[in-house]
């Protein structure tokens, strides 16, 4: 049985929570493969991931990883910080 675009999305905002403790909004952007976006201003984080999330697992992953460490720092990381944390992991 394999999941569907919906149900891998869902799959993504549920980890998300787990992750930050947070509730989050998750779309995709279906216009930009490789879009990622991270709006902490709300009460409830806004992420948009690009529709690349679907094929390209690492990049699933990538967007996962920024968002909640983003979320949980209350920031957005730099470059740098964001690379050092994935070769942590």
């Amino acid at each position: 049985m394999t999941m569907d675009d919906g149900q891998f999305v869902n799959r993504l905002r549920e980890k998300l929570e787990r992750i930050t403790d947070r509730s989050v909004e998750l779309r995709v952007n279906d216009d930009d493969p490789n879009f990622l976006e991270v709006d902490l201003d709300g009460p409830v984080p806004r992420l948009v991931f690009g529709r690349n999330i679907y094929d390209y697992p690492g990049f699933a992953r990538m967007c996962l990883e920024y968002a909640a460490a983003s979320i949980n720092e209350g920031r957005h990381l730099g470059e740098l910080e964001f690379h050092l944390l994935l070769a942590r992991n």
